[in-house]
């Protein structure tokens, strides 16, 4: 296990019992040390809309790594879930980890397979199939 950030401090907030007070703490602030490069696309500018979104940050560029952002395999679901709503492609949370920047992810984008439809409600019918863990054969 790497920390994503480290915070030095001159000292530990404590509380009255002596403990350390985690609420006291200040946020880990994370910064990328690639050169801020502006999207160029709309298509850049909503992923990177949705990068600082998720992540919680002010902005994020196009060479901006999401990882040393703060991002984790839970916001990676999470941004996923987002471009899937926002942009109507299925991508892999492996796409993003292969290409953890706006500007790779463009790329993976081009080839994505369009979003899955929406489940809708549907009448129920009268008579239901029996499915194989009902019918008593065994399956």
């Amino acid at each position: 296990m790497v920390p994503a950030a480290i915070v030095q401090l001159e000292r530990m907030p404590l509380t009255p019992n002596g403990k350390l007070d985690r609420k006291a703490l200040p946020a880990p602030e994370y910064q990328s040390d690639q050169m801020y490069r502006a999207p160029r696309t709309p298509q850049e500018e909503i992923l990177c809309g949705l990068f600082a979104e998720v992540l919680g940050v002010e902005r994020v560029g196009l060479d901006d790594n999401f990882f040393d952002l703060g991002g984790h395999s839970l916001l990676a679901t999470r941004l996923v879930s987002r471009m899937r709503a926002t942009l109507d492609v299925e991508l892999s949370i492996r796409s993003l980890f292969e290409s953890p920047t706006v500007g790779g992810l463009v790329e993976q984008l081009r080839g994505a397979q369009p979003a899955r439809e929406r489940l809708q409600a549907m009448r129920r019918p009268e008579e239901i199939p029996l499915s194989y863990a009902s019918c008593g054969c065994g399956f």
